[in-house]
Order: structure tokens, then C-alpha cells, then sequence
């Protein structure tokens, strides 16, 4: 029998194994596809990146980091002080990205079997103070009740000491309940798209055609415009290729910094002329009726805020996280509020500027139509 160094299970459904994987001696260490990264293989054969976070906690103040850097006066100070926003940004991108249909990694939250191993039943009684008032009778007291357990992803993890070892070097004192962590699908035969364009010893024209010859580069783009990423650049694209070297895919990758700029955009020139490096590829071969474009438009119009919500919510390891620092004193009991601000400033941000895509689609669909295959299942 292999030992696995992950297995998660469906804690709903009588511990049904949801997915294993071992730890290989593979390493991703050039910045690259997702940064530096060790390398995992599941019982399917395919392989995902760990991404660690350990900056997450101010245990001198008890408080999670500052979420409140200004990106654009210090993006250095922002990508080290912010990782919980960081690890919640790039899970919600990813459901966002299946739920559009578009070329984005799958990634899973993970963490310590520490903070798995915690029972958050419903009526877990909760010492909140007086800071958190959500009803006249002086707050909620229960897990159920402040945190909703009901309508989030619930799944436990068990781990191997080689695995609880890979968190804790990644940790500030050693300690694997201090990180969280995003285990990301791997895509095979890709190469960033610098490094794309480098391949082509200077032929960028020739470049800039095979990208354009596949959808998936005019599909993402609503999509990083319309999440606002100021870092959007050549680094966080991935082209794959097939068995002959020819352009298959394009995806986007690190959805990490998304919404943490001030300016929320999505204008109709910003579609086809906006922030984002891969729409200086593939812009002189769009405009903003090009079907492709119009596909991704409709489907975020087609967004209900009930998905939306349920998006912005995080698993439960997510609250277990917060409530095993709660107990061992890293984090004073007020600090729950934290978790819910991020996913409800996470959901704000998705409603407020959801608007803007449903208009622009509606008036390309009354000029164009939708495109003749599309299908909005």
C-alpha cells in the first residue's frame, strides 16, 4: 500500500477519499509557473504545486497582518503583508475561472492536519466579546450562526510527517499551523509566455500569431479586466503546447493581487485596449464585438449573486484556521471578524463591478447577438 503524504476526504459524505498525493523530489524553482513551488503527484498521475503563505499572523500584536497596504505606494510591502488576502484572491479566481469556463488552474486550500483535525461543530459555543453585533440578542454564539458552516466546503486533511515538515521550514518559527497553503494543478508542457516569446528568437510577429490563433487569450481577457489584477503581467499567462510544439492553451495564472488596486474598470476601450499584457498580444486582432470576447461577458452576466456569494465563501479549514490560533493565543478572539470582512469585501468588490460587464453585454448582444454556439450551461 503507497504512503500518501496528503489525502483529503469529504468529511460530508462518511470520509469518502476526495483525492491523495505524495511529495516528489520535484521542485519548481525558477519564478515561473506559480513561483517557486514543491511539487506533489496525485493517485492520478497528475502533478499540482504547494504554494505556502506563513506571513499571515502578527503574533506580537495577536492580529492578522495589515490588509489595509496601499498596493500601489508599496507593492513590495503589500505581497509580504497581505498574504491572507493573497491565498483567498487566488482560491476565489480559480472557482470564478471553472464557473466561466475559462483556462484557470484548479487550486485546493491547505493546511496543517493540526487545524483539520479541530471538530467546528455547529454548536460550537463562541467567545466573541463585544465587538461582533449581528442581532439584537448580542451577537451570534455558535460556530453555525457567526460562521455558516452550512454553506461552506467542508473536507479534512491527513497528512505525513514529510508533509507537516514541508510547512513548517516554510514557517517563521517551525510551526506547520502557522501556514496556509494552495495546492495549485500543475500545467503540463506550458512555459510562461515570456518565455514563449523568447522561443521565437525574435520573431515575435510569428509569436504573436499562434496566440492569436486560439480563443482562450480573447476569452480571458474580460475576465483579468474585469477582476481588476494590477499584475497582470507576461509571467502570469501560461501557453501550452501540444506533442509538436504548436500552441494548444492559453491560461492565466496567480490571480493573487486581483481587487487590491483602488480603481475598479470595465469600459468598453479597457476590453480591447486595457491594463493587461496579454491584451497588448492579441489586440490588433479584436475589437469589442469580437464574439469571443462577448462569450465571457455574457457568461459573468449570467452570475447570479447567489453564486457569487457562495464563492466568496472559503472551506471550513478556513474558520479552523482562526479559531486554533484563537485557542493557543496567537490571535485575540476579535480577529474572526477578519476572515468575514475579506470574503465580504471579496463579494462587494465581484457585485459592485459586475454591473459594469452586465451593461457592456447587454449592448453588444442588442448590436451582434450572442455567438451562434454558445451554450450557457
Amino acid at each position: 500500500m503507497k504512503d500518501w503524504d496528503l489525502v483529503i476526504y469529504d468529511s460530508e459524505k462518511a470520509g469518502q477519499v476526495i483525492n491523495r498525493f505524495c511529495i516528489t523530489e520535484k521542485t519548481l524553482a525558477a519564478a515561473g509557473q506559480h513561483g517557486k513551488a514543491i511539487i506533489l503527484t496525485d493517485e492520478h498521475g497528475k502533478d499540482w504545486l504547494l504554494k505556502t503563505f506563513s506571513n499571515i499572523i502578527d503574533f506580537e500584536m495577536e492580529k492578522i497582518l495589515d490588509l489595509e497596504v496601499d498596493i500601489k505606494a508599496s507593492p513590495e510591502d503589500s505581497q509580504s503583508r497581505m498574504h491572507l488576502w493573497r491565498v483567498f484572491n487566488e482560491l476565489t479566481a480559480a472557482r470564478l475561472g471553472e464557473k466561466l469556463k475559462l483556462n484557470v488552474p484548479e487550486v485546493i486550500l491547505i493546511c496543517s492536519q493540526k487545524i483539520s483535525d479541530i471538530v467546528l461543530k455547529p454548536s460550537t459555543r463562541l467567545s466573541l466579546g463585544n465587538v461582533v453585533i449581528l442581532d439584537e440578542d448580542g451577537g451570534p454564539e455558535t460556530a453555525d450562526e457567526y460562521y455558516e458552516l452550512c454553506s461552506r466546503e467542508s473536507f479534512i486533511l491527513k497528512t505525513s510527517k514529510r508533509f507537516e515538515s514541508q510547512l513548517a521550514q516554510r514557517s517563521k518559527d517551525n510551526d506547520p499551523s502557522t501556514v496556509l497553503g494552495l495546492l495549485t494543478e500543475k500545467i503540463s508542457n506550458s512555459m510562461n509566455l515570456d518565455e514563449y516569446l523568447d522561443s521565437f528568437n525574435g520573431d515575435l510577429d510569428s509569436a504573436f500569431i499562434s496566440i492569436r490563433e486560439i480563443n482562450d487569450g480573447f476569452t480571458l481577457l474580460p475576465f483579468d479586466i474585469w477582476l481588476n489584477d494590477p499584475d497582470r503581467n507576461a509571467g502570469n499567462y501560461l501557453v501550452q503546447t501540444d506533442d509538436k510544439n504548436k500552441t494548444k492553451h492559453i491560461w492565466g495564472i496567480d490571480y493573487e493581487m486581483w481587487s487590491l488596486g483602488s480603481d475598479i474598470w470595465m469600459d468598453e476601450d479597457d476590453i480591447t485596449q486595457g491594463r493587461s499584457y496579454l491584451t497588448a498580444i492579441i489586440h490588433p486582432s479584436t475589437n469589442i464585438f469580437d464574439q469571443r470576447v462577448l462569450e465571457t461577458l455574457h457568461r459573468i452576466r449570467l452570475l447570479t449573486d447567489e453564486e457569487i456569494h457562495k464563492l466568496t465563501r472559503m472551506p471550513q479549514l478556513a474558520c479552523k484556521f482562526f479559531e486554533y490560533h484563537i485557542d493557543f493565543q496567537n490571535l485575540d478572539p476579535e480577529e474572526r471578524i477578519v476572515l468575514k470582512q475579506v470574503e465580504t469585501n471579496l463579494e462587494d468588490f465581484l457585485l459592485e463591478s459586475k454591473p459594469r460587464t452586465d451593461k457592456l453585454s447587454d449592448i453588444l448582444i442588442k448590436q451582434i447577438g450572442l455567438p451562434s454556439d454558445f451554450d450557457d450551461n
